[in-house]
């Protein structure tokens, strides 16, 4: 579902039919990838669905989403705090600045770890969900109203993912 900016870290989604689906991870190690490990339980939750995610540069944020309870719709967009220890801190809900009462998804956070592209059914879509981008403004200390990329980025179908190269020149659209 997500692979570093460095290429070393790769997350997957897995679902043992008994949980909605979890998040988990491999680290490259020469040529050869580690077994995926379950992220914590801050990150997965028993029941409910956590299957895309984006990784910070320097890998101390992950951006998730979930449809556990106490969001502002189905899905939301959280993020967590890596600790000292490589574990993950509690996830936390990025509010309705970013939530709306319908699904959002797909967080990816470019690696110069300001501007964050998330997928919505709310907001201003054209059609199902459309790509937005926010941007992270370190005075105030929270992420500017979501911006629709609008057309051709967007169309009146699902446009839920997204991938930019690091120089800005080049964007891969699921």
């Amino acid at each position: 579902i997500a692979l570093s900016n460095d290429g070393q870290i790769l997350f997957v989604y897995k679902s043992n039919g008994k949980d909605g689906g979890d998040i988990y991870m491999s680290t490259l190690q020469g040529q050869n990838w580690t077994s995926p490990l379950k992220l914590g339980p801050t990150i997965n939750t028993d029941k409910y669905w956590e299957g895309s995610c984006s990784l910070s540069s320097d890998g101390k944020i992950l951006y998730f989403a979930s449809d556990r309870p106490g969001g502002f719709g189905g899905r939301d967009i959280y993020y967590a705090l890596r600790n000292t220890d490589g574990s993950w801190g509690n996830a936390v809900n990025m509010g309705p600045g970013i939530n709306t009462p319908y699904n959002e998804d797909a967080p990816y956070i470019h690696p110069d770890g300001i501007d964050l592209v998330f997928s919505s059914e709310g907001h201003n879509s054209m059609g199902g969900f459309d790509l937005f981008k926010t941007h992270w403004d370190q005075k105030t200390n929270t992420f500017s109203k979501p911006e629709n990329l609008g057309y051709p980025i967007n169309s009146t179908d699902d446009d839920k993912s997204i991938c930019v190269t690091k120089d800005n020149r080049f964007a891969y659209v699921s």
